[in-house]
């Protein structure tokens, strides 16, 4: 399981980066196609509609993580809990996020099917 663990923290890095370089990376390859995301102010987007948004962002906030990781084995599932900060947003604040995410092993390679965070305050 650490390897599992190790991987999927690897997989959420590079879809960090992904989110502030030139285009969206592997992210079309990471996320499922049925892939859903709730985030902390209930925003809600599928997978083209967060492509979209990502593919938008160019230089500006810093992803800084996962850390505080844990992993789950239910099923054929692996379920990831974390946290991570956003910086250099462009009101100077820094958010502090919790993560839920839901992945699946699919044809050899682990996708994400959803992912959620919460506002630490």
């Amino acid at each position: 399981m650490d390897d599992l663990k190790a991987h999927l923290i690897d997989q959420y890095e590079a879809w960090f980066a992904s989110i502030t370089s030139e285009g969206i990376g592997e992210l079309d390859e990471v996320l499922a196609d049925e892939w859903m995301y709730t985030n902390y102010d209930g925003w809600v987007r599928g997978k083209a509609e967060y492509l979209a948004w990502v593919a938008e962002q160019g230089p500006g906030p810093m992803f800084v993580g996962p850390y505080d990781v844990t992993l789950t084995r239910p099923g054929g599932l692996a379920l990831v809990l974390g946290e991570y900060r956003v910086e250099r947003l462009p009101d100077g604040s820094v958010l502090r996020l919790r993560f839920t995410g839901l992945w699946e092993e699919r044809d050899g390679r682990w996708q994400s099917l959803t992912h959620h965070n919460t506002l630490v305050v």
